[in-house]
């Protein structure tokens, strides 16, 4: 069952405002909705009375029709839409295409492009790929059936030097996703974001999943110098429609483009037949669990780890950690460096004699001074050592104390009893004393 054309463009507003809401508060809150650049831009369609927009031009079969573009709109046809000023001094920008492919389902040799080019005044009427340039500068996005994994989209980067051509551009492709597109009535969301403060972060969304994000593609030339922005599409021999029902230019990176490689899109998977020499039966298997028996890591498979960590940690967005860790190898290379330096000229004063080991050692003074004050001190010590022990053993050379008592005791205690005779005396007259008064 397909859709009209107004139910769809009610449906694309609804899931557009859904989308969009993600991104807005309210007077109070920090954050806006980013605004596409008019100019650079579709508007809408459906309220442009079927007049392509002044900032707009067409090739071949491309026409505007209720509401969106059809690039193709008959059997074996081709048609592009570009848009006509270039765009300069940028630093980042987010590019949303909104598109769909009717009335075929299969392969055939076509196929739809979006292009970001450069240099565009050098290409000419090269219409060779897929109604574009063969030879170009920039990147190319192709959605196409054609390819060994079927329906997918494939980026391809080219420097303008060799003509890409249709039966060997997957050889060139350095990211591809599996998209399933053909003949469906709900319409697909390409968003492309470039952002050069990120460490130059391309990253390819497809309905707010990511299909691929790669900091090894640089296109700091080209959307500085000037950027071209299109789409063209061929259908070969085939009745398939491709067409275009919106695309939104910002001059930033925004909000939605942010989202985390946490749900990406499927990649393809290869599957290999083995035939079992002796009962001749045919089995399919997964390329991937074949090769992880082998015991050596192929270079191929390698790439792949690499990739898919690569994913993992850009998507943990830890740019901060990788450059503390870029610190700490500086400072360590920093101070392994000093130490060979300490090293060879300590090695070299040993070997040289005193002659150029004192001319070396005048970089170490204070390592040497600071030796000279630790021996002080340690003879310092030393010498407050002996005094004390000294000191000791004449004290203890000297007369000691048990025989000084001892000689008192001679003394005191004779004194003692005679002072105790005394008082027994004295108390006994007193009592005698006492009696004779009495009688």
């Amino acid at each position: 069952m397909k859709l009209s054309y107004s139910t769809l463009f009610t449906l694309l507003s609804l899931g557009s405002s859904t989308i969009s809401a993600h991104g807005v508060e309210d007077d109070h809150g920090s954050h806006k909705e980013a605004v596409p650049m008019k100019e650079y831009s579709l508007p809408n369609l459906f309220s442009s009375s079927n007049s392509i927009p002044s900032n707009w031009e067409t090739k071949e079969k491309a026409k505007l029709e209720e509401g969106r573009f059809i690039l193709t709109p008959e059997k074996s046809s081709k048609g592009s839409l570009w848009l006509k000023p270039i765009l300069k001094n940028l630093e980042s920008f987010t590019v949303e295409w909104t598109l769909r492919s009717l009335n075929y389902q299969g392969k055939h040799s076509g196929g739809l492009a979006l292009w970001f080019l450069g240099d565009f005044d050098k290409i000419g009427n090269d219409q060779a790929l897929y109604d574009g340039p063969s030879k170009f500068n920039g990147l190319q996005l192709l959605i196409d059936s054609n390819s060994p994994v079927s329906q997918s989209v494939h980026a391809h980067l080219n420097d303008g030097s060799n003509p890409l051509s249709n039966e060997k551009i997957y050889d060139k492709s350095f990211a591809s996703c599996l998209m399933g597109y053909q003949d469906s009535s709900v319409p697909l969301t390409l968003r492309l974001s470039y952002d050069m403060d990120s460490n130059n972060l391309l990253k390819l969304q497809v309905d707010n999943r990511v299909c691929f994000q790669t900091r090894k593609i640089k296109l700091n030339d080209i959307i500085t110098k000037g950027l071209k922005l299109g789409v063209s599409a061929d259908n070969a021999n085939s009745v398939e429609t491709f067409e275009i029902l919106q695309m939104r230019f910002f001059d930033k990176v925004i909000e939605e483009a942010m989202i985390p490689n946490v749900n990406a899109m499927s990649q393809p998977k290869m599957l290999t037949k083995i035939i079992d020499e002796k009962t001749g039966i045919e089995k399919i298997v997964d390329k991937e669990s074949l090769d992880s028996q082998n015991k050596q890591l192929s270079t191929f498979e390698l790439y792949k780890k690499m990739d898919r960590l690569e994913g993992k940690i850009m998507a943990n967005d830890i740019n901060v950690l990788e450059e503390k860790i870029n610190d700490i190898l500086t400072v360590q290379q920093t101070l392994i460096k000093e130490l060979s330096i300490l090293a060879n000229s300590l090695q070299g004063g040993k070997s040289n004699g005193n002659g150029d080991a004192n001319g070396d050692n005048d970089q170490f003074k204070d390592f040497l001074s600071m030796n000279e004050k630790l021996e002080k001190m340690l003879s310092e010590q030393t010498r407050i050592r002996e005094a004390t022990k000294l000191s000791h053993d004449t004290r203890s050379a000297g007369p000691q104390i048990d025989e000084i008592v001892s000689k008192l005791a001679v003394w005191l205690i004779p004194l003692i009893v005679i002072m105790c005779i005394m008082a027994y005396y004295t108390f006994k007259i007193r009592q005698e004393i006492v009696k004779t008064k009495l009688l």
